[in-house]
């Protein structure tokens, strides 16, 4: 295939509003519904009067735990099933009406009675509870390796500090919704998913019903990063349990506020880092994370699994805790674990280039690690050393201070770089794909795009393999009728898609060839088939003037055209030869108002490593995307729970600061491309690549610009005030 930058297959349609997102969908009949939320953190529901509201204008039925006992007993319905309550918001009912002011208005309607049991609204107020849950991740919670504490013993050097990361939130531009209808005993569930064939599973769990009868559609998302999956379900099962009483369609969408109760969080994180040098090399590392996590269910962040192999170093101590809080439950989110991980060590490899006279980019350097530190794997690709390098020179990092004022105008300058990781994953995966008479191809998925391209990557692989320009080239994802594929997120999805319409465009091909070969009328009959190549809408010979049209060729021997299947397989951790990791270096430049306590980010240069990079335009969107995320986290978004009633404060985008294009930096980006012959196609995923790193290239550039150093984030106004004696405040 070749590396080519093309435009977006969907971009016209989305510019035009032709695109049509799950919560437009259109049936006769429509119902619309909202929730009813707990006025408490903590307690029981005691009951619900509904009298009010069955007797407004609209008022179609009313869902509750009653009706989820028809469901089978699952993580997913949990909730719904119980009377428990876990936190501020937590619906308790779902109400259906002919409009939706007037399903929001029988909602109000409804009288919610609750015992209130005293609640836990934050981490500190448990953290002698903290415990150790059974995985982080993919990967156990706590890991020794050598002796730490004998080695920061007898460390020249030991760096120690504690970093704090705040709760952010999801916010994707298209909120979750659902609209839903019932077709006897069978369902058709258009909803804003990352996971089609996650949600049907769930969905033929839950009503005890074949996989067959379900169809679910999310043909277009606008936004995901994490949130939607696990914990829309109890919500979208409510709608269709609505859509089963009243035999009529049932539209469901979140409203902004519930976006910061009901999808999912970045869990707060508190990170003590150790970090031991002698003569510049890393001799020992303890990491020891807790984060929040809710009442209702365990989860964790692998915070501090990056740290267990990012550098070389013999001595390595990591554990993983959690809290329980009667806060939102969390779930993945841009980078999960890495992006706060990072932060911390990266910011502690910074103070230690500091305190050693070592610049930042050489103590880097030096504690490479040339193989995977935890399994003793080789490394499939690793061409981080040369990331450092083409981006350090990129960026004139050498330079830095000799070629810029150290204050330009109100702002003091600043200069950081940090370095970023994210595994290389691979989920299992199916793909058909068509090629008709008259030579146009058809590509299917059922996996979904989430808008980062998945349209573009599936219909270039195949048009590539087949020598067909993407003009005639038709995509179909996001429906569960069609080919398995995976769920969106970990920047798995196009390193599985790769392989699987690889091996069918492989077999069309194969085909296609072995009847050129044996057609007498081809000009192709009887030459090498290994001779033979697509190009222009042809088969044709490399080393002799023949080929044919691939119409005229299907035009005699395949007269309804031909289709092939392909598959790929997800990866098997504990068969791997080699640990697949891409790789990425991240400069940055900023400017802090010492009067005002203003940071902006001037610039930014990143240089990444992700295998084979397939359309050099989208993995510079997908960079790009992960790097604004990055300083969003950086320095605006935190999300703040009232400690005395649990509620969330301020839940809109009016006070959830998210970066602007008035904070948008001048973006450099390089991508280096690997050879990687362990990782099916050479692919490795690029979405979180960019959103981890920013974040402590960012803190550590602020050091230098005012010698202050934050470890907490986001990182503040306050942080950045020159006290009245002249020192740094915060």
């Amino acid at each position: 295939m070749t590396t080519r930058p093309i435009a977006r297959y969907e971009a016209v349609l989305k510019v035009t509003g032709q695109a049509r997102f799950e919560g437009e969908i259109a049936a006769a009949g429509l119902l619309h519904a909202a929730l009813i939320e707990s006025p408490v953190a903590c307690g029981e529901l005691l009951s619900l009067d509904a009298s009010q509201a069955e007797v407004l204008p609209g008022f179609a039925t009313i869902v509750t735990h009653a009706d989820s006992v028809s469901l089978k007993p699952s993580a997913a319905t949990a909730l719904i099933l119980e009377k428990s309550i876990h936190f501020h918001g937590q619906p308790v009912a779902l109400v259906a009406a002919n409009t939706l002011s007037e399903a929001r208005e029988a909602a109000r309607a409804v009288q919610v009675s609750t015992a209130a049991r005293p609640a836990v609204t934050h981490m500190d107020q448990a953290r002698g509870s903290a415990y150790t849950p059974a995985i982080v991740g993919r990967f156990p919670a706590t890991t020794h390796r050598g002796d730490s504490s004998k080695a920061l013993s007898e460390a020249e050097l030991v760096i120690r500090n504690r970093y704090t990361t705040g709760v952010n939130n999801h916010h994707p531009m298209e909120t979750h919704a659902v609209v839903c209808w019932w077709e006897g005993s069978r369902a058709v569930v258009h909803t804003s998913t990352q996971a089609v064939f996650g949600t049907r599973a769930i969905i033929s769990h839950a009503f005890d019903m074949p996989a067959t009868d379900i169809r679910v559609l999310a043909r277009f998302l606008g936004g995901g990063f994490g949130c939607k999956g696990q914990l829309w379900w109890p919500w979208m099962l409510w709608a269709m349990l609505a859509s089963r009483k009243t035999t009529r369609p049932v539209r469901l969408e979140l409203s902004r506020a519930q976006m910061f109760t009901l999808v999912g969080r970045r869990q707060q994180t508190a990170q003590d880092l150790a970090l031991g040098f002698v003569d510049g090399r890393l001799t020992a590392i303890e990491h020891d994370v807790v984060a929040q996590t809710s009442t209702r269910a365990e989860y964790s962040d692998s915070t501090a699994v990056y740290t267990r192999l990012l550098y070389a170093c013999p001595n390595v101590s990591t554990r993983h805790r959690v809290v329980r809080t009667n806060e939102p439950h969390p779930v993945p989110m841009r980078a999960p674990g890495t992006a706060p991980g990072t932060f911390a060590l990266e910011s502690a490899m910074d103070e230690a280039a500091e305190r050693l006279g070592i610049d930042p980019l050489e103590l880097r350097m030096r504690n490479f690690a040339d193989h995977d530190q935890e399994t003793g794997r080789p490394w499939s690709s690793n061409s981080l050393l040369e990331c450092y390098r083409v981006g350090a020179e990129r960026f004139g990092w050498a330079r830095r201070h000799a070629q810029s004022a150290p204050k330009v105008g109100r702002w003091k300058i600043g200069f950081g770089m940090a370095t970023t990781l994210y595994p290389a994953i691979h989920q299992a995966c199916r793909a058909r794909v068509s090629l008709s008479l008259d030579g146009s191809l058809m590509v299917q998925c059922g996996t979904q795009d989430m808008g980062s391209g998945t349209y573009t990557a599936l219909g270039q692989i195949a048009a590539d393999a087949l020598g067909i320009p993407m003009a005639r080239v038709t995509v179909e994802l996001g429906d569960s009728w069609l080919p398995d594929g995976p769920f969106s997120g970990g920047s798995q999805v196009t390193a599985s898609i790769f392989p699987a319409v690889e091996a069918a465009t492989s077999k069309l091909r194969a085909t296609l060839v072995s009847v050129a070969v044996a057609d007498a009328a081809s000009p192709l009959g009887g030459k090498p088939p290994e001779d033979l190549e697509f190009t222009g809408e042809l088969i044709r010979s490399r080393s002799r003037n023949a080929g044919e049209r691939l119409v005229d060729l299907l035009a005699r021997t395949a007269a309804d055209g031909l289709k092939a299947d392909g598959e790929s397989l997800a990866t098997d951790h504990q068969k791997l030869a080699a640990t697949g990791m891409g790789y990425g270096a991240i400069f940055v430049e900023i400017g802090v108002d010492v009067d005002l306590g203003e940071i902006r980010v001037r610039r930014v240069c990143g240089a990444f490593a992700a295998g084979r990079i397939l359309n050099p335009l989208l993995a510079r969107s997908q960079f790009i995307g992960g790097l604004v995320g990055g300083i969003g986290m950086a320095l605006h978004e935190q999300t703040v729970t009232d400690r005395a009633t649990g509620c969330i404060i301020g839940k809109s985008l009016t006070d959830y600061l998210i970066p602007v294009h008035a904070d948008m930096p001048e973006f450099d980006i390089i991508t280096i491309e690997e050879a990687d012959r362990y990782l099916p196609g050479g692919v490795k995923g690029i979405g979180m690549l960019g959103t981890a790193g920013i974040q402590a290239g960012i803190a550590n550039a602020v050091y230098d610009a005012i010698g202050r150093r934050v470890r907490n984030l986001p990182i503040r106004i306050e942080d950045c005030l020159a006290s009245t004696d002249g020192t740094s405040s915060g």
